[in-house]
C-alpha cells in the first residue's frame, strides 16, 4: 500500500526493497518507520540508509500509543527532509498518525479528519485503540 496524503506526505505498508527504491527515486527523502522491533515488520536502518533515505524509527504499539509518541512523530515530520514516507505493517498507524498531525497543524474538525481517513480506504476494527486515540487527540 502506498497513498499520498499531501504533496510531501505519503503513507503505506511497503517492505520490499525494490518498491522502496522506487519510492526513493520518486524523491522521497525520509522514511519514518512506526513498526516496533518485536512486531517483526521493522525495516533495517542500514538498508534504508543505503537506499538513500533518512531513516527515523518511532515504534508505535499499544504500549506506546500515547501523546509522547505522537509528539515524537510530529517533531520528526517537522524536522525531517521532505517528502516523507511513513509506514507500518498495514498502513493504519502511519495513516492515523499522519492525519492527526495534519489535523492538529491545520485545525481540522473531527469530521474532516474522518473524511480524510475514509478516502484512504482504511477501516478500524471494532474497539480499535487507534480510533479511540484519534478521537481523544481531536476532541481535547
Amino acid at each position: 500500500m502506498f497513498k499520498n496524503i499531501t504533496e510531501n506526505l505519503a503513507v503505506g505498508s511497503i517492505t520490499d526493497v525494490e518498491t522502496l527504491t522506487e519510492i526513493q527515486e520518486k524523491g522521497y527523502k525520509t522514511l519514518i518507520d512506526l513498526c516496533p522491533l518485536a512486531e517483526g515488520n521493522k525495516l533495517d536502518e542500514a538498508t534504508m540508509k543505503n537506499l538513500g533515505f533518512d531513516y527515523v524509527s518511532i515504534p508505535v504499539s499499544m504500549q506506546t500509543l500515547n501523546q509522547q509518541t505522537l509528539n515524537s512523530f510530529i517533531t520528526a515530520v517537522k524536522e525531517s527532509s521532505q517528502p516523507i514516507y511513513t509506514r507500518c505493517a498495514s498502513g493504519l498507524r502511519a495513516s492515523v498518525f499522519t492525519l492527526i498531525t495534519l489535523a492538529m497543524q491545520e485545525h481540522w474538525t473531527e469530521e474532516k479528519y474522518q473524511r480524510e481517513f475514509n478516502t484512504l480506504g482504511l477501516q478500524h476494527k471494532p474497539n480499535c485503540p487507534l480510533a479511540d486515540f484519534a478521537h481523544t487527540c481531536l476532541t481535547e
